[in-house]
């Protein structure tokens, strides 16, 4: 049966956990070389006649030894890509099994009573194996960890190998109450609450990764659909401002390449795909300069708000300025284009000015920003009627006034009727 294909976050968090296998693996081995210096250094400050001593330094060499090889082996997996969830619970085993072994080991070595495992060093190697191992985010291998650490330190407490010295003979009452069930009891109790908190922390931390992965896919999803200029309202956690919506003064320009059809039929998809991505190009980077978005591309035609995501008093000059950078931009390339033998690409604008509903509809899948109201049937009309004036470029008078225009630059077209609007609209034309 075919395995089902990973969702975008399940490949993400797949990624971070290899991510931090591969570090845990890489701690390990620092850990391990840091142990090392540390038990030369212990043990160089010392005489070495001890016949006890040097079995106790070797045992150490070889504990730390198979440390570092597990990491090392580990980290070598991960980086020819062999991964699996259960190389954690593997290397989790091994180590602890070593820690077991070396701790029940020494005990037995010195002839001490299980009571005084937590005076022996590698005692607190056990919870440093836990801390290390808390790295990985994986409450679950922290879980496993800590029961089995515990089933070992309980074997290694209830071993019973006393000589035949009495406690006085040996070390001396007051050091075994030090060692007795009351401090061992704490001991364990403080063992296990350590363990407790460092499966919160790395329950904690995978949490927060998840919900840090599932939001970012969700405000890349809903930018994917939304303009570019919208991101850091996404970023500082606007979306619901943006969904609730808002009336606000913009400015709108709508444009569309007239005789389209007549060039669709003339050229061949590639090249018609060449045009059109060179159009677009150049409004966007129109609308970029001159603080604007593109809310959309549509075909041949596009359609740009001035305003958001927060109105400024000079949008209507700045939404009037970007249409006659597009037509200088435009008359360049039709220069380029003409002497490649190729036809001019004529267009149509229209801009207007006035009060809109701004906001976005949808879900979370596709989130759109959307832009309604009379304004913006207004400024779809006026790039229409470019044609019926034979003019490239058509503003309202009102708009023009707030942009601060020299109307003497403009053609007065006079009072239009536009469809959808009771009263007629006094436009002007560009060029003259």
């Amino acid at each position: 049966m075919p395995k089902s294909p990973q969702s975008a976050p399940d490949a993400l968090l797949r990624e971070a956990d290899v991510a931090a296998e591969k570090f845990v693996a890489v701690a390990r081995m620092l850990v391990a070389v840091a142990l090392l210096i540390a038990v030369e250094f212990a043990f160089s400050r010392g005489p070495m006649v001890d016949v006890g001593v040097v079995e106790a330094r070797t045992g150490a060499r070889i504990v730390i030894g198979i440390l570092f090889l597990t990491g090392a082996l580990a980290y070598a997996l991960l980086r020819f890509g062999f991964w699996s969830r259960w190389i954690a619970y593997v290397t989790v085993t091994i180590d602890i099994l070593v820690i077991g072994l070396s701790l029940t080991g020494d005990l037995l070595e010195a002839q001490l009573p299980g009571r005084f495992a937590a005076a022996l060093p590698t005692a607190v190697a056990a919870l440093l194996v836990l801390a290390v191992g808390s790295l990985r985010l994986r409450p679950a291998v922290q879980i496993y960890s800590l029961v089995l650490m515990l089933a070992l330190l309980t074997v290694a407490l209830n071993i019973d190998h006393l000589t035949d010295a009495t406690e006085t003979d040996s070390v001396g009452v007051a050091v075994y109450q030090f060692f007795g069930p009351t401090a061992n009891t704490a001991r364990l109790a403080m063992f296990i609450l350590c363990g407790l908190v460092l499966i919160a922390a790395a329950w904690r931390g995978q949490y927060l990764l998840r919900h840090g992965v599932e939001e970012s896919m969700r405000r890349t999803n809903l930018v994917r659909y939304l303009p570019t200029e919208l991101a850091p309202m996404l970023a500082s956690g606007n979306v619901n401002e943006l969904r609730s919506g808002r009336r606000a003064r913009v400015a709108l320009l709508f444009i569309d390449i007239r005789n389209s059809v007549a060039m669709e039929e003339a050229l061949d998809p590639a090249l018609l795909a060449q045009v059109v991505s060179a159009f677009r190009s150049r409004v966007r980077l129109a609308a970029e300069r001159h603080g604007g978005i593109v809310d959309k591309f549509v075909g041949d035609g596009a359609f740009l708000v001035f305003g958001i995501p927060d109105p400024r008093d000079d949008d209507a000059r700045r939404a009037i300025a970007c249409a006659k950078a597009i037509l200088a931009d435009l008359a360049e390339w039709n220069r380029a284009r003409l002497k490649a033998g190729d036809d001019e690409i004529a267009v149509g604008i229209g801009v207007h000015e006035g009060e809109a509903f701004i906001g976005a509809v949808g879900d979370d899948t596709r989130l759109e920003f959307t832009v309604l109201g009379d304004t913006v049937n207004v400024a779809n009309r006026l790039e229409q009627a470019t044609k019926q004036h034979e003019v490239a470029f058509i503003a309202s008078a009102e708009t023009l006034g707030k942009a601060g225009e020299d109307l003497a630059l403009w053609r007065d077209l006079g009072a239009a009727e536009l469809r959808g609007r009771p009263e007629p609209l006094h436009i002007f034309g560009f060029p003259r």
